[in-house]
């Protein structure tokens, strides 16, 4: 596909530990049944290493050809995008010429997922850790793999954070205009898991769609945890119908026992998809932007003006999204879904009694997608999951085979791991082969981190057999980090100073000073970092943050003045400056540095919109001499709202 396609960057090379990672607590109320509780995570942060962050993206949008992979027949067109995660981009209905899902026409990462860079549109296999997939933006392997009844695609990676693997097998029989999907995850370790899975789909939303999912109740997502909601009437308005909400929402559906789960949508003709399941995917939620000012904004940001609308009908291995279910050492957890166009009555599905019309679109959903059909299919895949991939048509990472050739074991007859390494891959590749880092390796700083246990086991191994160097040494002390053991880590960092100066170990080692309550050490370790680093701007971007959070106005000032003027043009450190313009009473200033889009503004986040405001409060104050009533501030905020590009308020 030719499209409109922002760039995405390389990763941040610098590695994001979990004690860095900011995340609210998780309330449980006590109206929440044992099954909604079941697995409820404490806290909504989630560990990022191995992964680095994908935060090098743009605005910058130009013409690019993305890679395709696809499956059809007479009925159905499925398009995959194996590049980004195995993205399910479109499901188009030949028959009734109209796309099923939200079809993106742009490629434009935004900060959404667990890594920052996430894109709106089709379908995403989120797992499985909690958040949007840590490979929503990375290549995944697709091949093709022959049946008694014919071909299926299949879409598979290792997973670096748990060290599972997962597959999602996609069928299109000839003759039916269903798409039939099996995924099926394995635990390869000898220690169980917590195992996370939400199938994400993008569907269009216009004024008219309304979403059906049959429910004994419902319950809200909040930032701090789940709610029992009144369904589908609450806040005053019909809440089936996402374009009435103002503000974002997630909804999920409650029906404990069900054997036979579903959703669907339907527009003002009647018309949509459904999305039916077994019963392991019990879960179901539906998701809006909503459509005010910053949800349209929104969806308007992750594609183009006027075509982003969109909405999500999701289904999920646990009752909402803040828990997980165990996954058994060397276990396996599969089931199977089916997409498939749905059409009924209009006036049916418009009913103002909504629990009539879900039961007329149930008995819709029952006579496309029977619950006889649903498990005959699911025995089929089943027996098929681990038939060998005869082709692969597209390569994802070299991570599940260095697993396979660490551990020296096969994880699966159906997924072939075999692939070209490249820069990340290749230093692992190295200890594991020779035994230690090659000279090549040792001439750079690492594009990659290890942190599990049997990673640190072949880093020792390669220490105590083949001799240390300073990259030895610093994978060590990121893997202590992480772990919590400062004080061993630290040891490590100094260590590979010694070896060579490298502006990994000194970032490191200001993050450590940081943490240890001495901001002079880590300025100083900043400084020494910045001088090896070859002027990258995410550690410039780091270093600034640092400076302004500890009040370091001048050596802050001082920094950016002798940055590369494209190093201080990043956005972030033009929002700090605009921080430093709001102190000082500099208020054109900073209405002059909000001014343009901003693109890697994080889900909920409301810095600039605060900060356009916040220069006109304080200008109001300063002026009245004396503090401003609410009323004043109301009204000072209503007759001053931010620029459209810079107004992300979901509420």
């Amino acid at each position: 596909r030719t499209l409109p396609v922002a760039p995405l960057g390389e990763p941040t090379p610098w590695p994001r530990f979990r004690f860095q990672i900011g995340g609210g607590r998780v309330a449980v109320s006590d109206a929440l049944s044992e099954e909604d509780r079941a697995g409820m995570a404490t806290n909504t942060a989630v560990p990022l290493l191995p992964y680095l962050m994908q935060d090098n993206y743009t605005r910058g949008r130009r013409p690019e050809r993305l890679p395709t992979v696809g499956i059809e027949n007479a009925f159905l067109r499925a398009v995959v995008y194996p590049s980004s995660g195995g993205r399910l981009m479109s499901l188009y209905d030949k028959v009734q010429r109209r796309e099923l899902l939200f079809d993106n026409p742009v490629f434009q990462p935004a900060n959404l997922a667990i890594r920052n860079a996430w894109f709106s549109g089709g379908v995403e296999w989120n797992g499985p850790l909690y958040g949007h997939s840590l490979l929503t933006c990375s290549p995944v392997f697709a091949g093709r793999v022959e049946t008694p009844r014919g071909a299926l695609m299949r879409l598979y990676e290792f997973d670096r954070a748990l060290e599972t693997t997962w597959q999602v097998d996609l069928f299109l029989p000839k003759g039916e205009g269903r798409l039939w999907v099996h995924v099926k995850a394995i635990n390869p370790n000898d220690h169980d898991v917590n195992f996370y899975w939400w199938t994400n789909i993008a569907v269009p939303m216009r004024s008219d769609t309304r979403v059906f999912a049959p429910a004994d109740y419902a319950l809200s997502h909040e930032a701090a945890g789940n709610l029992r909601l009144t369904f589908p009437v609450f806040d005053g308005f019909d809440g089936s119908y996402p374009s009435r909400y103002p503000y974002a929402k997630s909804v999920f559906f409650r029906k404990p026992g069900r054997t036979h789960a579903w959703s669907a949508y339907a527009d003002g003709e009647g018309r949509g998809m459904s999305h039916v399941s077994t019963a392991t995917l019990s879960g179901r939620k539906f998701f809006t932007w909503g459509t005010g000012r910053g949800g349209k904004r929104w969806m308007d940001f992750l594609s183009e003006d006027g075509k982003g609308d969109y909405l999500e009908i999701q289904g999920g291995v646990t009752p909402t999204q803040l828990q997980t279910r165990p996954l058994k050492a060397g276990g396996i957890i599969e089931w199977t879904e089916c997409l498939s166009p749905f059409g009924m009555d209009a006036k049916v599905a418009h009913d103002g009694n909504y629990s009539a019309a879900c039961k007329a679109a149930e008995q819709v959903v029952d006579q496309k997608v029977s619950l006889a059909a649903l498990q005959e299919m699911d025995a089929f895949l089943k027996t098929q999951a681990d038939t060998p991939v005869q082709a692969v048509l597209a390569h994802g990472s070299g991570w599940g085979m260095l697993h396979e050739k660490r551990t020296g074991k096969r994880i699966s007859a159906g997924l072939a791991f075999e692939t070209a390494l490249g820069g990340e891959e290749r230093p692992w590749d190295e200890l594991l082969t020779s035994g230690t880092f090659s000279e090549e390796t040792l001439k750079r700083l690492p594009r990659s981190f290890n942190v599990s246990p049997g990673w640190m086991s072949v880093l020792r191994d390669s220490m105590k057999a083949k001799g240390v160097t300073w990259l030895h040494h610093l994978h060590l002390g990121v893997g202590q980090m992480e772990s919590g053991a400062f004080d061993e880590a630290r040891k490590s960092f100094d260590a590979s100073i010694a070896l060579k100066a490298n502006a990994a170990a000194y970032r490191n080692l200001a993050l450590l000073s940081e943490r240890g309550g001495d901001p002079d050490g880590a300025q100083g370790a900043y400084s020494k970092a910045w001088k090896l680093c070859g002027g990258d701007q995410n550690l410039a971007v780091e270093f600034c943050a640092f400076l302004v959070k500890h009040k370091r106005s001048a050596a802050f000032q001082t920094f950016v003045e002798l940055l590369p003027p494209a190093v201080a043009a990043h956005e972030r450190i033009q929002l700090m400056l605009a921080q430093g313009a709001l102190s000082r009473g500099d208020y054109l200033v900073v209405r002059r540095l909000l001014q343009r889009e901003f693109c890697t503004i994080r889900e909920g986040e409301v810095s600039l919109s605060e900060l356009w405001f916040a220069s006109y409060l304080q200008e109001a104050a300063k002026r009245k001499g004396g503090v401003l009533t609410e009323s004043e501030k109301q009204d000072i905020m209503a007759a001053n709202p931010p620029p459209r590009v810079i107004d992300f308020r979901m509420k």
